[in-house]
């Protein structure tokens, strides 16, 4: 379950010199601005704009930008301009670029790891293979002879990619196939290789 929302932080309070249209107590009237901001889990993703409401200190009245009189509206106008946002609200947005580019960085290096893996396949190698009806499945190397390689499928597919984990704990199938080096190398480029486990 994904917990997200709005929240908002105060970030300005000033006392105004202006007198209370509601009790006419002078100097007692503070203005406040907030700023929104989205969440998910409790993590400030990006700021959604400020907000604010003065207040009198005396008879407690609470009004909003669009109650305000002229004179409050523009004290609360010139507050807001003056009020950052803090960069700690941009904190999840952030943390999401960190994590795609660590995911960007490990692809490619899982890329380079098997473009360096399938021209030396070794016997025990597991390829992660895409088979033509988009279902999963695994090849192990059982003999490297030359430029031959020589596998044994897995007796089993499945249709996510997440259940080939599963599938390295079953049994292969008797039969051996072979494929030249070159044809593994181009099963790689074409994506039908996944990934290459090696022990």
């Amino acid at each position: 379950m994904i917990i997200y929302g709005i929240k908002q932080k105060l970030l300005a309070k000033e006392l105004v010199t202006d007198k209370c249209q509601n009790c006419g107590t002078q100097n007692s009237i503070y203005m406040h601005v907030f700023q929104k901001y989205a969440h998910v889990f409790w993590i400030p993703f990006f700021p959604m704009g400020k907000t604010g409401l003065s207040e009198c200190d005396h008879c407690k009245q609470v009004l909003t930008p669009k109650e305000m009189p002229a004179n409050l509206t523009a004290s609360y106008e010139s507050l807001k301009a003056q009020t950052k946002t803090p960069i700690w609200m941009f904190s999840g947005l952030a943390l999401l670029a960190a994590l795609i580019t660590m995911l960007v960085i490990s692809e490619n290096q899982k890329d380079a790891k098997n473009a360096q893996l399938i021209l030396t396949p070794k016997s025990g190698d597991i390829f992660e293979v895409k088979t033509k009806g988009n279902q999963y499945t695994l090849y192990k190397v059982e003999e490297v002879e030359g430029d031959s390689v020589f596998i044994q499928p897995s007796n089993y597919e499945v249709n996510k990619i997440s259940g080939l984990n599963d599938l390295k704990k079953k049994d292969y199938s008797s039969d051996t196939y072979g494929f030249s080096k070159a044809e593994l190398k181009d099963m790689l480029n074409k994506g039908e290789i996944l990934d290459i486990d090696r022990k």
